[in-house]
């Protein structure tokens, strides 16, 4: 997280006097979700552009809000921060954005070994994300076609036209690293399911004993999002479930993952608490107290925003039992993740169901491995839109948006 790169182009000091005085720093900061509350694929939710208006200085010109981007989109953040500043008419930079795949920044254990990378061709790429995390040795999906030609079976078209023999000095595949929904999921899930079975080497029998098999990092669990079309589209957790049912029905065990990454997990929103810290940091405004979390999806977006929002309330119950200065400490800490879901992207109900019971009883669209109950898909505030959710926050603040702007610089 390259903050000098952030106060750079935001025009911003060392971070201590950005304000008039710290009691008019902002107590809370905004993290947005992308698809389905700002944009439609590349379309701009009509009432986006105002909503970001409202968290700008008086020139619009830069965040006087603490602002990060979360989303489970895939890509490179530099591509995410390029779309939304040109789709929205704000400077959006790559420091604000948290990518589906950014916590792996910190798997350091898995950067030096041989990776099967499976994921997406669109911005930026799979390798090039790869790389971005820093993984060093990467193998895709095509390089164990090329290496392992009568592997990939389904379209006859891309069968052998002649014999050829294997790649005998291809590497042995040491891990897993799923970063979203790839094009082909025939040709994916063959042989993901190859090198698991095989501990890394598909040109021989399988030989994965049982209760064991290569680790599997796995990123973006949703298994819908909100696209230009008028109903959902199938996210990465629908290849995960066929992965899963694939796995399962062949050695008749669960597979296992190593990690999974994005929201809903705690991991992401540790990530973006962070970031959003420094970011607050950087602005003059130090002691947040309040991060509120905007999505569209209760179980992605708001499922991930409760359950880390308990993960605050328990760090604070530590906190208090503690002999040392806790109060001085207690008030610089974040202290809770409030949820606000929006109706412009998945959840959009009926309004005669959603005064009753019926929206308490939402379909577990969410990971196998997530515990889901009704109450943890339960925002704390619905809105009709983002600009509605950005005023509701302003009048639960009491804040004055850019009355209360920035000093010039």
């Amino acid at each position: 997280m390259n903050m000098d790169y952030y106060r750079n182009t935001h025009g911003l000091d060392d971070g201590n006097n950005n304000y008039k005085s710290q009691d008019e720093s902002p107590k809370f900061g905004i993290m947005f979700d992308i698809d389905g509350v700002l944009l439609r694929g590349k379309t701009p939710i009509p009432q986006a552009r105002d909503a970001l208006q409202l968290l700008m200085d008086e020139r619009g010109e830069r965040f006087v809000v603490p602002t990060v981007f979360c989303t489970n989109g895939f890509g490179l953040k530099e591509v995410k921060a390029a779309t939304l500043s040109d789709k929205l008419g704000v400077e959006v930079n790559p420091d604000q954005i948290v990518m589906s795949q950014s916590p792996l920044e910190m798997f350091h254990d898995y950067h030096d070994k041989w990776c099967l990378v499976s994921g997406p061709d669109h911005d930026g790429g799979s390798v090039k994300v790869a790389k971005s995390l820093g993984f060093q040795k990467i193998l895709t999906i095509e390089d164990v076609r090329k290496a392992y030609p009568y592997l990939d079976w389904v379209d006859r078209a891309r069968w052998p036209q002649e014999t050829v023999d294997d790649d005998h000095e291809f590497p042995a595949i040491e891990a897993v690293v799923l970063l979203g929904e790839p094009v082909r999921w025939e040709t994916n899930l063959q042989l993901i399911l190859d090198v698991l079975l095989t501990d890394g080497k598909p040109n021989r029998k399988a030989t994965m004993k049982k209760g064991t098999h290569l680790p599997v990092l796995a990123v973006n669990m949703d298994l819908l999002w909100m696209a230009k079309a008028p109903t959902p589209r199938f996210g990465h957790g629908a290849f995960l479930v066929c992965l899963e049912n694939l796995f399962k029905k062949i050695t008749g065990e669960d597979l296992e993952y190593t990690a999974l990454i994005g929201k809903p997990s705690e991991v992401t929103y540790e990530y973006s608490q962070k970031l959003i810290e420094e970011i607050a940091t950087s602005l003059g405004a130090p002691h947040l107290n309040t991060v509120y979390a905007i999505g569209d999806n209760p179980l992605t977006d708001i499922y991930g925003a409760n359950m880390f929002n308990k993960f605050l309330e328990k760090k604070k119950r530590e906190l208090a039992h503690k002999k040392e200065d806790v109060e001085k400490q207690m008030e610089c800490q974040l202290s809770r993740c409030s949820s606000i879901l929006v109706r412009t992207g998945v959840y959009q109900p009926e309004p005669e169901a959603e005064d009753s019971d019926e929206a308490e009883t939402l379909v577990d669209h969410g990971h196998r491995d997530l515990p889901y109950t009704p109450e943890i898909t339960r925002p704390d505030h619905i809105e009709d839109d983002v600009k509605c959710a950005i005023e509701k926050i302003f009048k639960i603040e009491k804040w004055p948006g850019k009355k209360c702007a920035l000093q010039s610089s």
